[in-house]
C-alpha cells in the first residue's frame, strides 16, 4: 500500500518504537521515511509521538497493534494534534490465544472499550473481526470499517513460476495438498492431519505443511502415530511457498480462527482449489460463502476429509482468479485506506 500512496503524491513516514524497523526495506524504504522513537513503554512512546507530530504534522496516523493502537488513541487527549487517528485490528481479540487467562482477556477488553472510542476510525481486516469487536469485546464506536488486507502483488505471480526443489514435485501423479501457516494452536493442524489420514484410506495423496512454530514436536509425533511419516512433509519456513501453492491439487486451511487469512487470498490469486474451515475471521468472506472454495466446520476432520476428496476428484468450484482476488490487491486496499484517511484517491496532491 505504501508505494501506492507515495505514487499518488502522499508523503509517508513509518514511525516505530521498541527498536522496530521497516518490513520490506528495499521496497518500502525507497518511498517512505523511517523514524524510530527510541522508546519502549506506552507513556514514553505517547509523549515521544506527540512531540514528533508537533514538529512534523500529519493528516492521518494509522497504528496496527494493540499497544500502538492504545498510544494513537491517547493522542486524542493531548493538545495540538489535528491528524485523524485510525487504529487497525488484524485478529479477533475474543478468539486470540495470546491472553489465555480470563483476567488478562478482560483487562484487554476493558482497554479496548475505554481507549478505542478516542480514535476517529477503527479498521478491521474482515467482517468477522468487526463482529468480534462488537459482540465479544463490547466496543461501541460509530465508525468501524472493514478493509481487507493487501496481499496480492505481481511478485507472488512471478515467484509462483519457480519450480520447487523436492522429490515429490513432478515425481508422479499423486495429488498434493498444501497448507501454510505458523505451527500454532490457532491453525489446528491436528484436525488437518486426522482428515488426511482418513483421506489416504481412499486417495493416495501427499500433504505438505509450510511453517514453523511451537507445535512442531506434537505435530511430528501425531504424524508418526497416524502412520503418515512417508506421506506428510513439514519443511518449516520457506521463502517461496507460492511455487508449491501454484502446483497444489488443493490448498487446505484448518484454522480454529483467523483475522483475515492472507494465504487463502494468495491461493485464490494462483487459481488453486481451496478447502477451508468456516472459522471466525475472514475465510467465509474471502471465499464469498463458498462461491470460490469449500467451507467446512471447525475441528471436523471427517467433513474436512470428505471435502478434500471431493475437491481432488472434481477440481472444486470454477472461478476466474482475477475476479476472486482483485479485492485483495495493494491498489484496491490502498485507496480504501485513503478514503478512511479523508484524503483524495487517484489524484496527485499539490
Amino acid at each position: 500500500m505504501v508505494p501506492v500512496w507515495a505514487a499518488e503524491g502522499h508523503t509517508v513516514e513509518i514511525v516505530t518504537f521498541r527498536g522496530g524497523g521497516i518490513f520490506f526495506p528495499d521496497e518500502i524504504g525507497a518511498v517512505a521515511a523511517h523514524h524510530d522513537l527510541q522508546t519502549r513503554g506506552r507513556l514514553p512512546t505517547l509523549f515521544a509521538l506527540w512531540r514528533h507530530l508537533r514538529r512534523h504534522p500529519a493528516d492521518a496516523v494509522l497504528s496496527c497493534t494493540h499497544v500502538a493502537n492504545s498510544v494513537v488513541c491517547a493522542l486524542g487527549r493531548l493538545p495540538g494534534i489535528e491528524a485523524r487517528r485510525l487504529v487497525s485490528v488484524a485478529n479477533p481479540y475474543g478468539q486470540s490465544a495470546k491472553h489465555r487467562h480470563a483476567a488478562q482477556r478482560l483487562r484487554k477488553f476493558r482497554e479496548v472499550r475505554r481507549l478505542y472510542p478516542w480514535a476517529h476510525t477503527v479498521i478491521t481486516v474482515s467482517d468477522g473481526v468487526r463482529r468480534d469487536l462488537i459482540d465479544k469485546v463490547g466496543l461501541r464506536h460509530p465508525d468501524i470499517r472493514v478493509i481487507h488486507n493487501a496481499v496480492i502483488n505481481p511478485g507472488i505471480l512471478e515467484r509462483a513460476q519457480e519450480t520447487p526443489e523436492h522429490r515429490w514435485v513432478d515425481a508422479d501423479h499423486r495429488p498434493i495438498i498444501v497448507s501454510a501457516g505458523r505451527l500454532a494452536r490457532q491453525k489446528d493442524y491436528p484436525t488437518l492431519l486426522k482428515a488426511f489420514a482418513r483421506l489416504r484410506e481412499r486417495v493416495d495423496a501427499r500433504l505438505v505443511i509450510f511453517g514453523e512454530g511451537e507445535e512442531r514436536q506434537p505435530l511430528e509425533t501425531l504424524v508418526r502415530e497416524l502412520g503418515l511419516a512417508d506421506h506428510v512433509a513439514l519443511p518449516g519456513f520457506v521463502t517461496n511457498p507460492y511455487a508449491w501453492i501454484a502446483r497444489a491439487d488443493v490448498f487446505a486451511l484448518s484454522s480454529a480462527w483467523e483475522g483475515f487469512g492472507n494465504v487463502i487470498a494468495e491461493a485464490l490469486a494462483l487459481g488453486r482449489p481451496i478447502v477451508a474451515t468456516n472459522c471466525p475471521g475472514g475465510p467465509r468472506e474471502i471465499l464469498q460463502d463458498g462461491r470460490f472454495g469449500t467451507l467446512v466446520p471447525v475441528g471436523d476432520d471427517l467433513a474436512l476429509a470428505e471435502a478434500l476428496e471431493s475437491t481432488i476428484r472434481t477440481g472444486g468450484p470454477a472461478y476466474v482468479p482475477s475476479e476472486a482476488s482483485r479485492r485483495f490487491t495493494a491498489d484496491h486496499t490502498a485507496r480504501a485506506y485513503l478514503r478512511a484517511f479523508g484524503l483524495n484517491t487517484g489524484e496527485t496532491r499539490p
